[in-house]
């Protein structure tokens, strides 16, 4: 079957690409509500893009034509969030941080998750085993949707101190500890699984 993406709506290119492109790494973010509640949401248009400067690019839509969502309109009122890497065993609450609430209503008492200290003005979540403090670095419109490329550069990082190890001169993470949390299409989700090692060619 092939597919002219000119030929489709938005919808249908958005569910060939979910179900194509996979597994997708989740950003978890949080940011702070103007009523100074914290917002928890995934994304999965996610990615890393440059090591200097250390920056990452979230995708992220709006709720509806005219409505932002809440982390877009935190991120650039604030301009700083946590992102998390979600590990398999908040799977559940992943999920739970994805429903679609009114603004300053905060997605954290459904999850049953806790917070801890981090920033200066924002905690991070206690059970993700990563969490990287970001700044807002630029935000770029894309084409005529309601998307955002937003740059996200990373300020500080947080590991948990049982998935690293030190080798030599660098450190190790070890993904089977961590054992991230990744997005297919649909309501699926993928987990770690096998890991191949191959030494790369001189």
């Amino acid at each position: 079957m092939r597919f002219q993406f000119d030929q489709l709506s938005g919808s249908q290119r958005y569910h060939l690409i979910t179900q194509t492109i996979t597994p997708r790494p989740i950003a978890w973010i949080m940011t702070k509500n103007e009523n100074d509640s914290f917002n928890l949401a995934p994304f999965s248009y996610f990615a890393p893009v440059s090591s200097d400067p250390a920056l990452l690019m979230v995708s992220i839509g709006n709720k509806s034509a005219e409505v932002s969502k809440d982390t877009k309109f935190n991120l650039q009122r604030e301009k700083e969030c946590v992102l998390h890497i979600p590990s398999g065993d908040v799977m559940n609450a992943v999920n739970e941080s994805a429903a679609t609430l009114s603004y300053g209503e905060s997605e954290l008492p459904r999850t049953g998750l806790s917070l801890t200290d981090f920033t200066k003005t924002l905690p991070r979540i206690a059970q993700a085993k990563v969490a990287l403090h970001c700044k807002l670095f630029d935000i770029h419109a894309l084409g005529n949707s309601s998307f955002n490329a937003i740059y996200l550069e990373i300020i500080d990082l947080y590991l948990d101190d049982d998935i690293v190890t030190q080798m030599d001169n660098h450190l190790v993470i070890d993904n089977k500890k961590l054992n991230p949390l990744s997005r297919l299409g649909g309501n699926d989700y993928a987990l770690l699984g096998e890991t191949v090692t191959i030494k790369r060619p001189n």
